[in-house]
């Protein structure tokens, strides 16, 4: 049986690789902590190494990108192409999928590992048999924890409300931002009885916020969401 893989999913934006050093300090951790060993690239190298990926997949320059990294258990780094954006830089998505709630675990760890995602894809077929597009995963404590593989935000009001996660540079992105978009990070649990009463459920990730439109065929809005994502686009300047 072989060990599950670390990575990350890099945002690279007119070729340009977002928030890396940020993603390479997450990939130490899991590796550390699965194989006992580091990770410490040379950031600018490995920076024209992402954009080298995307130039031999013909990125388009118009739109962002997608580079996923890889660490394995002998200690080599695996670059592969995890294909492009409808937009340039992060944006709200225009889809807002239907999702259903489901009470399962993950394997090992809470880190983005090739485990997790085995079994996030197995709770999205789940879902789809039920009608929905994509998973809303429920802790045996009934909090809502994460979607589609990502870290998953409640809006109630003007309160931001983060389901509880492993770090994630998209979550902190998110939380970085909350303020400037009118919001204030709330200290409350994101639990199934508060799910008949928010306003907006969504999840970020490399490509940017996703809104769901319905959770438990519950109707969702998506308004403060867009809000966020023009705020954490904002971070990064045009050049």
């Amino acid at each position: 049986m072989s060990l599950p893989v670390p990575y990350q999913i890099v945002h690279l934006a007119r070729g340009r690789a977002r928030n890396l050093a940020a993603h390479a300090a997450l990939l130490d951790a899991a590796s550390r902590c699965l194989f006992g060993r580091g990770y410490t690239p040379d950031l600018p190298r490995l920076a024209e190494r992402l954009a080298a990926v995307a130039a031999a997949e013909h990125y388009p320059a118009a739109v962002s990108g997608f580079v996923r990294i890889e660490l394995t258990p002998e200690g080599d780094e695996r670059l592969t192409a995890a294909g492009v954006s409808l937009y340039d830089g992060y944006a709200l998505r225009s889809v807002m999928p239907d999702a259903v709630t489901l009470r399962y675990d993950l394997p090992l760890t809470e880190a983005p590992t090739t485990a997790r995602e085995a079994v996030e894809e197995l709770a999205a077929a789940v879902a789809r048999r039920r009608g929905a597009a994509l998973a809303v995963r429920v802790g045996a404590d009934g909090t809502l924890r994460s979607a589609d593989n990502a870290p998953l935000f409640g809006i109630l009001g003007k309160r931001l409300i983060p389901a509880p996660a492993f770090p994630a540079v998209e979550r902190e992105l998110v939380l970085r931002v909350a303020p400037q978009a009118g919001l204030e990070i709330a200290d409350e649990r994101l639990d199934l009885a508060l799910l008949p009463r928010l306003d907006e459920l969504f999840y970020a990730d490399h490509r940017g916020i996703t809104s769901l439109g319905h959770c438990d065929s519950l109707p969702l809005m998506s308004l403060l969401a867009e809000r966020l994502a023009a705020a954490i686009e904002a971070l990064f300047p045009k050049m």
